[in-house]
């Protein structure tokens, strides 16, 4: 991942997951996965581009 994405360490094993996986992922597979906290705009900001910069994409 990018120097200039930064990730929570409760999130990165699931993005990286995901990145693994290689395959999109819908909103409600990011909520299932995710931690139960509320996210800043920058932190979801940093989930989507984390899986975008390897060819990802989230779709509703």
């Amino acid at each position: 991942m990018s120097s200039e994405i930064h990730l929570r360490a409760d999130v990165q094993p699931i993005v990286q997951a995901l990145i693994a996986k290689g395959r999109d992922v819908t909103m409600a597979q990011l909520d299932q996965l995710l931690p139960k906290r509320e996210f800043s705009s920058t932190e979801i900001e940093d989930i989507f581009a984390a899986l975008a910069e390897h060819g990802l994409n989230v779709t509703e």
